[in-house]
């Protein structure tokens, strides 16, 4: 029997509420239609949605409080919110809340996966959103829920990731500061996108924005999975992605040939970063040989990264070909290349290499 078809639908907190506290009914209402629809057709859906700190801090009337705690009177606040649109339609959803706790350990995987299958195998939609209350402050956290959305989908084997911002999609300059800024309607190398925006003058420290979300694309697309980032503010846009129409900006996930193993599912999965190396000819064939990476072979180092976190390998022709988990801090290595005393200093071991064939 084919596997149904996931689509995971994420939902920023500025799409879903103004910051003076007003929920966009409209958004909850299309949602819920475009989820009829996509059962109708034999699918499986997932919810991911952020809000739950501001409706603390709303409901609590109180600018100072903390994050955790805010999370923890928002979140009821939130999933009450999904469950009467639910009950309008007849639909059942389970709350979850998640930590990267859960992913981080390999073997939690395969757990993960018969949970949310018995969830769908029961009609049940699963609406998610990060555990601020514990993970607030500590190193179980996700950063946002961009990340966690395409950690998702990654383990899950989603079809597609449609996440409703509230920006018209991807442009290749920030709108808010440059008039002139174009919409780019389709990207079809990720990889490279990513490697210009990083290149750019931009935080890498902020929760939520363009880089966390082009984060959460570069590894849907490594196994396969399309991405469209849509204004969840405009009515009928999640209509037009389910009707395949040209609405946001739409990512192209990478043609993947067989199967793509748990263990390469969980190397892209558990702690991603903004990091890139760009590795010469000789390293790349040494990769392809099921060679560890050295830092001989390393040309240029891109975005940030530390010791343990995933960072993607592209070729001289910044092709991405593998995605891998680090031995070593951006800063470290950039050291050891500066200096010029990279010997045999490996990089990567190839027991933690997911390349892309």
């Amino acid at each position: 029997m084919k596997e149904k078809d996931l689509y995971i639908i994420k939902i920023g907190t500025n799409a879903l509420i103004s910051k003076n506290g007003k929920v966009s009914d409209f958004i909850l209402s299309e949602i819920f239609s475009a989820i009829k629809k996509i059962i109708k057709k034999n699918g499986n859906v997932i919810i991911v949605t952020s809000g739950a700190v501001r409706m603390g801090k709303i409901s609590l009337a109180d600018s100072n409080i903390s994050k955790a705690t805010s999370a923890g009177v928002g979140q009821h606040l939130l999933f009450n919110l999904f469950e009467k649109e639910a009950e309008k339609n007849n639909l059942k959803l389970a709350k979850l809340l998640l930590t990267r706790a859960y992913i981080v350990k390999r073997d939690s995987l395969p757990v993960m996966q018969t949970i949310f299958d018995d969830l769908f195998s029961h009609g049940i939609i699963p609406v998610v959103n990060e555990n601020d209350i514990f993970s607030t402050g500590t190193d179980l956290t996700f950063g946002d829920n961009d990340s966690m959305a395409s950690v998702l989908a990654v383990i899950l084997k989603a079809k597609k990731l449609i996440i409703l911002s509230h920006v018209d999609g991807f442009f290749d300059a920030d709108p808010e500061k440059n008039k002139d800024a174009k919409l780019i309607k389709e990207i079809k190398n990720v990889s490279d996108e990513f490697l210009k925006f990083c290149a750019k003058n931009v935080s890498v420290g902020g929760s939520g924005g363009m880089l966390s979300k082009l984060k959460a694309v570069r590894i849907c697309s490594a196994v396969g999975i399309e991405t469209h980032i849509v204004n969840g503010l405009v009515k009928g846009n999640l209509e037009k992605v389910f009707e395949k129409k040209s609405v946001g900006t739409f990512f192209h996930g990478r043609n993947v040939e067989g199967k793509i193993s748990n263990k390469d599912r969980w190397i892209l999965a558990a702690k991603s970063s903004t990091g890139s190396i760009q590795i010469d000819d000789g390293a790349v064939e040494a990769l392809k040989k099921s060679k560890s990476l050295l830092a001989v072979g390393v040309k240029k180092v891109f975005g940030e990264f530390q010791k343990n976190e995933v960072i993607e390998i592209i070729d001289l022709k910044r092709n991405s070909i593998a995605f891998g988990i680090v031995d070593i801090s951006k800063s470290d290595l950039e050291a050891i290349i500066n200096l010029k005393q990279v010997h045999d200093q490996r990089v990567i071991h190839s027991n933690n290499l997911f390349m892309l064939k």
